[in-house]
């Protein structure tokens, strides 16, 4: 709903192949096989990823890759893609609270949730960000990803955050594990692979989570089930698999930044009625993958997924550009999006080809992809005050009120038709060159209280470009050059948008793959400007306009060292001048862009005792910081900078283990920017917590 209520607020006033080639099975965070199956990892450096589609290593990719494995989420007790997401550099998260619309920035721009390679609904991020049960690994693409994938309303233009789901194995494994703690946490999981046959397993990963939240009166609901069965180990695989979640949380609102330090005001106060209905998101998502290999050089693979999607939102706010406050007492007003409906269907058909042609070495994709996109919302807004909320007053409420307000509907259709090819070229087993193109014909049909635009299609092609040297054995030098195309979402269907909205990235560096002085990352610079911004069109009804511009440039580093196997270091950084370069409505050129820090970064360390008398322990440390951030365009407030630490200890003996984590160890009180109807709101950082977690494993 936050997407829909920021553009009337506005108004009112912005999976490779699957069988690639078994990875190094030396230990460290590498998986074993790119898409279909893994392995458990023993530590934090990767060779491969999946959102690269090929079995061509990262160290040979002209392109900033990060990946997360199991290994590293495990030891820092990490239980949502929020948390997660804090250890890449450039990466601002979406913060669970913010489930509904918004979507995690990477390089100053938004990016997209894919699992598994594949999309769902690209301008929303309603798939569960709050559960990593089920995951193998994730994967952060920087940079424009149009070449390789697509779906919903276009390809990203911004980044690409690919979450990897565990398959179904050959070896037998059952799991359990109990986590409680601060906010009365109860979290059970469970994670069970069962081999059916020789070429047949299945495996079911589920969790349940009642928490309350360091915000007054908040409680969370979430379960997540996936099951998956896979036919097939050698040349020839499926696998299905279902992701089932549901979502249900009283909807905060955010902190008006006018109450931070304002005199008897806690800043974890909720923001609107308390006995507002809860908003409730539900998720089926159905996924099958068939891979055959044709020869010992050629893989085909068909990948089909479908996304069932159901939102009802109910939301209580102030509004400030309707009703000014007066001091700590602001009038609150509801809004709601009862049954709003996605259905997606996505098809991508591709061939993986190794080849030489003399000296030369090839690696080729090409394929083809097709989504479809049906969206069904309504959007009721209540402008009558349900009641005046003062923050200073801790026994001041509000009533939700009447729920049959008026409600407008909308009604989209996207289509998206893409045709890709790539080739990765290897000269002189030094030089890698890589060259791709992308086909697109986006078309859409959008519809607003029964009244609907004319279809608007585009053709597009999107061309990818670059080089990587190997300086020496596991340093390379690398440059690239992308662009990404989407489509751009209008509500007016009096508004005929001419272009898709479109992006251009530059960027190069260093990469490194020093094996024996257990030492990998990249260090790289960039530059990328995202052209044909929507922009609300403050003399339309729910318009907008394409005619922004937005850049960001910047260096980010995300370096591993592990000398032994007993030692892991991660340490990330990166700088971020992410600005608006052309607003000809509302005057924001040169302003910078909402909720993105000019700096920031993240450090952590796990030892483990491999052998002795404290064989079986291990021990980590992190701290993770950040500069301010503005909270809105134009910006009148920023958030002011920050440092938190947090802490693990785990021993494991045999089958069990207990682990313990604090976060916040300072309990040091932050704020971090909140988006929730382009208003100047934050949500405070959550304050020293505690979490026990017992496992078991066989």
């Amino acid at each position: 709903m936050r997407t829909s209520l920021i553009a009337l607020g506005a108004a009112l006033v912005a999976a490779a192949p699957a069988h690639a080639e078994t990875a190094d099975q030396s230990t460290g965070w590498t998986p074993s096989e790119i898409v279909v199956t893994a392995r458990k990892d023993d530590g934090y450096k990767v060779t491969d990823a999946a959102s690269l589609r090929t079995p061509v290593p990262i160290l040979e990719t002209p392109q900033s890759v990060q990946v997360l494995t199991r290994t590293l989420i495990d030891e820092q007790n990490l239980t949502t893609l929020s948390e997660a997401l804090r250890n890449i550099s450039g990466v601002v998260p979406a913060q669970p609270s913010e489930a509904v619309l918004i979507k995690p920035i990477i390089r100053g721009f938004s990016s997209e949730i894919y699992v598994d390679g594949l999309p769902q609904y690209g301008d929303a991020s309603t798939y569960d960000p709050s559960s990593l049960v089920g995951v193998e690994r994730i994967e952060v693409a920087k940079g424009p990803t149009s070449q390789l994938f697509s779906g919903g309303t276009g390809a990203p233009v911004g980044g690409l955050i690919n979450v990897i789901s565990a398959s179904p194995e050959q070896k037998a494994s059952y799991s359990a594990a109990f986590r409680t703690g601060s906010f009365s946490t109860i979290q059970p999981s469970v994670d069970i692979n069962q081999p059916l046959g020789r070429n047949v397993a299945a495996r079911i990963s589920a969790e349940y989570v009642q928490a309350d939240d360091a915000i007054d009166a908040v409680t969370n609901k979430r379960i997540t089930v996936v099951p998956a069965l896979r036919i097939g180990f050698d040349d020839t695989s499926l696998v299905l698999r279902v992701n089932y979640n549901r979502i249900e949380q009283l909807e905060y609102a955010g902190l008006p930044f006018a109450m931070i330090g304002y005199p008897g005001v806690n800043p974890f106060r909720f923001s609107g009625a308390k006995d507002a209905p809860k908003t409730t998101i539900e998720n089926v998502v159905l996924t099958g993958v068939f891979s055959h290999r044709l020869s010992d050089s050629l893989t085909a693979q068909l990948r089909v997924r479908s996304y069932n999607n159901t939102v009802n939102e109910n939301g209580s706010f102030p509004f400030f550009a309707f009703y000014p406050p007066t001091g700590s007492v602001y009038p609150i007003i509801t809004a709601r999006m009862p049954g709003t409906r996605i259905r997606e269907m996505t098809f991508d058909g591709s061939l993986t080809g190794t080849f030489s042609t003399g000296p030369i070495e090839h690696v080729l994709i090409a394929g083809a992809q097709y989504d479809h996109v049906d969206y069904h919302g309504t959007m009721g807004f209540n402008l009558l005050p349900a009641g005046l909320l003062d923050y200073a007053d801790p026994a001041s409420d509000v009533p939700f009120g009447p729920t049959d307000f008026p409600y407008d509907t909308y009604v989209n259709t996207y289509r998206t038709i893409g045709l890709y090819l790539q080739d990765q070229v290897t000269i002189a087993e030094r030089i890698h060159i890589l060259a791709g193109l992308r086909y697109s014909r986006l078309e859409s049909t959008e519809g607003f209280n029964n009244v609907f635009s004319p279809k608007h299609s585009f053709n597009r092609v999107d061309p990818r470009v670059g080089v990587t040297l190997d300086v020496t054995d596991g340093v390379s030098l690398f440059g690239g050059y992308a662009t990404g195309s989407r489509q751009s979402i209008f509500f007016n269907p009096g508004v005929t948008p001419t272009t898709p909205e479109t992006s251009q990235s530059w960027e190069g560096g260093l990469k490194l793959a020093l094996r024996k002085a257990g030492l990998s990352g990249t260090i790289a610079a960039f530059h990328q400007t995202r052209n044909n911004v929507p922009l609300t069109d403050p003399f339309g009804v729910l318009g907008t306009r394409q005619i922004g511009q937005q850049r960001s440039k910047g260096i980010e580093a995300d370096v591993i060292w592990e000398p032994a196997k007993s030692f892991s270091l991660l340490a990330s950084y990166a700088y971020t001048r992410a600005q608006v370069t052309k607003d000809d409505l509302t005057g924001n050129a040169g302003q910078f862009l909402s909720r993105v820090p000019e700096h920031s970064g993240r450090i952590a360390a796990r030892y483990r005792f491999l052998d002795g008398a404290l064989k079986g322990f291990g021990l980590g440390a992190g701290m993770t910081a950040a500069s301010g951030a503005y909270t809105t365009l134009p910006n009148t407030d920023k958030t002011g900078s920050y440092a938190v630490f947090d802490a693990q200890a785990s021993y494991e003996t045999g089958p069990f283990k207990l682990s313990a984590t604090v976060t916040n160890l300072t309990n040091k009180l932050y704020f971090q920017p909140y988006l929730y109807l382009n208003q100047s709101v934050v949500r405070p950082g959550t304050p020293r917590s505690a979490f026990v977690t017992l496992s078991v494993s066989y």
